[in-house]
């Protein structure tokens, strides 16, 4: 019989390939995009709380925002009141007369005290309940027609206001 041939084989060598570059770029995209949803994930997760008294503050805030009112200061007795307009410290008022426009979210004694009104010789009324930014508005009409009002067109044309006498500006 015969001799039997020892076959080598030959050992199989794989070529490294360069990885096609859009592959590179796609894989870099896909961990960057990976990391990204987890850093939001655990971001959303471990957001910042407020401590419960700071909470309770902010909480408060809100609502006396949304519950405001546009208020009027009237003149109590005849008489000399403050004046903050330039050139006159002093103005003379009727009883009834506006002696001031105002907002406040915090009701008539958050905004001033009784000693105040009292030694100012004024009394605080209500003129619209509402958000906060619909008193402002509401304040900056009153002020803008304040000149036509009766009290002041009875008064004589030098005499004549453009804004409530303890309304510095026109805000």
């Amino acid at each position: 019989m015969g001799a039997t041939k020892q076959v080598v084989e030959k050992p199989i060598i794989r070529e490294k390939r360069p990885v096609p570059p859009p592959l590179i770029g796609l894989a870099i995209f896909v961990i960057v995009v990976l990391l990204f949803l987890k850093i939001g994930l655990e971001a959303a997760y471990t957001a910042p709380k407020l401590h419960p008294k700071e909470e309770g503050k902010l909480i408060k805030r809100l609502k006396e925002i949304d519950d405001s009112e546009q208020y009027v200061l009237v003149a109590t007795v005849d008489g000399w009141y403050s004046c903050l307009h330039n050139g006159r410290t002093r103005y003379y008022l009727k009883t009834g007369e506006v002696w001031k426009y105002g907002v406040t979210s915090k009701g008539q004694f958050g905004r001033y005290s009784a000693a105040f009104l009292v030694k100012n010789r004024v009394s605080y009324l209500i003129q619209f309940k509402g958000t906060y930014s619909e008193c402002l508005k509401q304040e900056q009409i009153k002020l803008y027609y304040y000149p036509f009002l009766p009290e002041n067109l009875a008064r004589a044309p030098a005499e004549r206001l453009p804004r409530p006498p303890y309304n510095s500006v026109m805000r």
